[in-house]
């Protein structure tokens, strides 16, 4: 793992690049305070909790969105990684996800379930 590389990466992402989706826009604006514990962790990695690569979200209730998983770049190799648990996150290195374009050494890591209140959007 790189975190520099990785600080850099997340730095020179602009949040008018990510989804622009109520789902998206509610994950940016509640994960950093809703999952304390799992941006710390994160951030030791170089990761911003707010810029996911990719998250896949579903309506769980009225006024909760399940994220059934997010994802997470992280530069140079997975040497050193290991796959964790915090509280009832599951943080692990992934092979399913859409093509990042990164020619460097990189791998993507997903966190899941995540259940974050629904703040923005219609409640349906």
């Amino acid at each position: 793992m790189d975190i520099e590389k990785t600080k850099a990466y997340y730095a020179q992402i602009n949040y008018n690049d990510l989804c622009q989706c109520d789902d998206c826009k509610n994950y940016v604006k509640e994960i950093k305070s809703s999952y304390p514990f799992i941006d710390e962790y994160l951030a030791k990695l170089g990761i911003d909790i707010t810029k996911p690569f990719e998250t896949a979200p579903i309506d769980f209730d009225r006024e909760t969105i399940m994220y059934t998983m997010a994802q997470y770049v992280v530069m140079g190799t997975s040497n050193g990684f290991e796959n964790t648990k915090i509280n009832d996150v599951d943080i692990h290195i992934t092979d399913s996800h859409p093509m990042t374009n990164i020619t460097e050494p990189h791998f993507v890591i997903e966190i899941c379930p995540i259940y974050l209140k629904k703040v923005i959007g219609e409640r349906k």
